[in-house]
């Protein structure tokens, strides 16, 4: 007896470089892998481009290796995605902590997840966001516990 073929049908085919779909601003988890491919990617990730660049925020980066927390903010034009592009491109955005780890650890960077605490209203100035930023700070003791030098 033949065996009887049972063909799949395509519902879509997603272009190369397209990591999931956008999950909406309080479900945002990624890990480094996730944030480089988003950033490299434009167009086949480009409703994470979209969302990213239109707010500004609070975030945070955990070292998933020991629980490590880093609380940063994103200001200005690009918003969010401006500020993560520079953590795809350098691995510690230039904070002195991240990068003295990465200093001793060079792969480290690769135990790294991105969330995002607060998305704020780009008309927001720097300085306003700033204080955001240096509230969960206070909350989350990343100044004692984590990561944050500032």
């Amino acid at each position: 007896m033949a065996k009887k073929d049972n063909p799949k049908r395509v519902v879509e085919i997603l272009p190369a470089g397209y990591v999931k779909e956008f999950p909406g601003f309080e479900d945002v988890i990624l890990t480094f892998d996730e944030l480089q491919t988003i950033v490299n990617s434009p167009d086949p990730n480009r409703i994470w481009h979209t969302m990213l660049s239109s707010v500004a925020g609070v975030y945070l980066i955990t070292d998933m290796t020991n629980g490590s927390q880093y609380v940063g903010s994103a200001s200005g034009k690009l918003g969010i995605m401006g500020r993560w592009r520079s953590y795809a491109e350098t691995r510690h955005g230039g904070n002195i902590r991240l990068m003295a780890l990465l200093q001793v650890e060079p792969e480290r960077y690769k135990n790294f997840q991105y969330s995002i605490l607060r998305t704020l209203p780009k008309s927001l100035t720097q300085t306003e966001v700033v204080g955001f930023e240096q509230k969960y700070k206070q909350k989350l003791g990343s100044r004692a516990f984590g990561l944050n030098g500032n």
